[in-house]
């Protein structure tokens, strides 16, 4: 038996289905990058419009990781992930008959709403599987779906656009639908043992991890490497388009490097903490990575390879900081019983710097290009190099 009572099969099954289901809403998110050149060439979106969505998609998913992670710490993990897969599913199945824009915002919104409810409520599953030792490395491993969300995103969406533009949301529709089923045959009762019928909300619950001077001292970092990386996927597709006047089917097989290198960043992330004695300074080795990539782009390199390998480096650098940031980070507070909560608020700082500067670079790029982009990049993440300093 499991040291919480639990058989280990149902323990595996209910670990591989939350995997499966944060994967699967990468097919979902992607689809709106992948499918952006298609969009963008038929006149269905402008530059300006993509950025929005993607802005709209991250400040709302923002808002919806506060206040869904402080829900998360009360409310039964399976009613938090069902629901939230039920929702995308039905969000993405409508925006793929592309109505008007104002109801394509709304959609997306309806999008990242569903999909801030998974993460928080992923790792009180993971905390109610493991014993405590155990469920910091099982985090860990979780949030490799990330990556390898965003490579069978990449993957299938360009499998998709083949047919047409609306199958790279339908699909993905269809598949969040049956995962929810699966959530509810095998989450439920899962983590539910602390719960509360009402899961109320105030603004002292949301506030709650602030109390914490730790985790005050995150919330820059958070903030600043979400600019970067979602950024890196909302764009990656249309700039190699627009930058090399490329095909779609043609820069899919660049763009699908980016998430692989930056899967191998986030395995390698035991090993990083390990060799330099702390997690605290793998991400901070992670943002002098970022640094060090985003230079090059910002002096507008020729070479599309260039481009893809800077583009995967940053990714993969990144994507240490993502790891220690909204999982082991958040999970150190489990014994506590706010795990959920600290991960909801760090998310928020997270997708809030993205979605912000989405709006922004959509503008930007349309009329002056790229680079200011990759400029604004390496700068931060120097900013963020320097301020990790203060954390332990």
């Amino acid at each position: 038996m499991h040291p919480h009572g639990m058989k280990p099969a149902r323990t595996r099954r209910a670990f591989l289905l939350c995997y499966a289901a944060y994967t699967a809403i990468y097919l979902a998110r992607l689809n709106l990058s992948m499918a952006s050149p298609v969009l963008k060439s038929d006149g269905t979106l402008t530059a300006a419009q993509i950025g929005l969505l993607g802005g709209i998609f991250s400040a709302v998913y923002a808002v919806g990781r506060l206040m869904n992670g402080a829900r998360c710490d009360h409310v039964p993990p399976v009613r938090m992930i069902a629901g939230g897969l039920a929702l995308a599913s039905g969000a993405n199945l409508l925006f793929g008959a592309f109505p008007p824009f104002a109801a394509l915002a709304a959609l997306w919104a309806v999008n990242a709403l569903a999909q801030s409810m998974l993460w928080s409520a992923i790792l009180r599953v993971i905390a109610a599987l493991y014993a405590p030792d155990d469920a910091q490395r099982k985090a860990s491993l979780m949030i490799t779906s990330v990556a390898v969300g965003n490579v069978a995103g990449i993957a299938v969406n360009t499998a998709l656009l083949r047919g047409s533009a609306s199958a790279a949301f339908r699909v993905p529709g269809g598949v969040l639908a049956l995962l929810c089923g699966g959530a509810l045959m095998l989450l439920r009762g899962i983590g539910s043992e602390s719960s509360d019928a009402a899961g109320r909300l105030s603004i002292r619950t949301l506030a709650a991890p602030l109390h914490r001077p730790a985790v005050r001292r995150m919330l820059l970092p958070a903030l600043l490497h979400g600019v970067m990386k979602d950024n890196i996927s909302l764009w990656m597709t249309v700039y190699l388009t627009d930058r090399f006047a490329m095909q779609l089917t043609q820069s899919a097989g660049y763009v699908l490097l980016i998430p692989l290198v930056g899967l191998a960043g986030r395995l390698l992330y035991p090993a990083a903490a390990r060799g330099l004695r702390s997690d605290s300074r793998a991400a901070s080795a992670g943002f002098a990575l970022c640094a060090a990539a985003s230079l090059p782009l910002a002096l507008h390199i020729p070479s599309p390879w260039a481009s893809v390998s800077c583009l995967s480096l940053l990714y993969a650098a990144v994507s240490l900081v993502n790891t220690y940031v909204l999982s082991v980070f958040p999970m150190s507070f489990a014994a506590d019983g706010c795990a959920a909560s600290v991960s909801g608020l760090l998310d928020f700082a997270t997708y809030l710097g993205a979605g912000l500067s989405a709006a922004v670079y959509g503008v930007v790029i349309e009329h002056i290009g790229y680079v200011p982009m990759f400029a604004s990049w390496a700068v931060l993440a120097i900013l963020s190099l320097i301020w990790m300093r203060k954390v332990k």
